[in-house]
């Protein structure tokens, strides 16, 4: 299955087009986005890799704010973490890769938790801020406040953030971050297959 996914900030101007792929071997997204953060106009591209199990594997990520700027992030399949291939003691309880500046991020930490209405789940994410490229470990709770049959929605809450509701779709694709994020299109594309 793929899928071709726009959101738009909230409030500040920008637009992420992200393209999701999803098969036997894993999951795996591009996106293109461009953002006013705080002051700064930044321009970004990423691709980032998940198995077929949502658990992060890899992301290379480069941003241009004033000139570009690169990294990449891995984990093997020991939970081992490796920022632009040196190895990160820091990141070894990260199970997710949050990016500071793109939707998209929460969903495959939504999708491990599998979270039913009243349930909460803490998370630790190896967060990168868009506009210094600095990672850290961070926590993330995610509590499910209300499920229906096309969408859910959560409360995430982290460190130093005012909570944020998070409105899903029933594929954990964000739809609707309060004063955040806004999706405004998905689409799925589909082979056309010749009997």
């Amino acid at each position: 299955m793929q899928q071709t996914l726009v959101w738009k900030p909230w409030i500040n101007p920008g637009v992420e087009n992200l393209r999701l792929k999803q098969d036997d071997s894993g999951i795996h997204a591009s996106s293109h986005l461009m953002q006013s953060v705080q002051g700064h106009s930044i321009a970004a591209t990423y691709v980032l890799n998940c198995d077929p199990r949502w658990r992060f594997r890899h992301l290379w990520l480069k941003v241009d704010n004033l000139g570009q700027k690169s990294l990449t992030l891995d984990r093997d399949i020991r939970g081992r973490w490796y920022h632009n291939g040196e190895l990160r003691h820091d990141l070894l309880d990260c199970q997710h890769v949050m990016l500071s500046a793109s939707p998209f991020t929460h969903t495959p930490a939504l999708q491990r938790c599998a979270l039913e209405t009243g349930q909460s789940d803490q998370v630790q994410v190896a967060y990168i801020d868009m506009l210094t490229l600095k990672v850290e470990a961070r926590t993330q709770r995610y509590l499910c406040l209300r499920q229906h049959a096309e969408q859910t929605l959560y409360r995430c809450e982290s460190a130093g953030n005012k909570p944020r509701e998070l409105t899903v779709d029933r594929n954990a694709l964000l739809m609707k971050a309060s004063d955040q994020y806004l999706r405004m299109s998905s689409r799925t594309l589909e082979l056309n297959r010749w009997v």
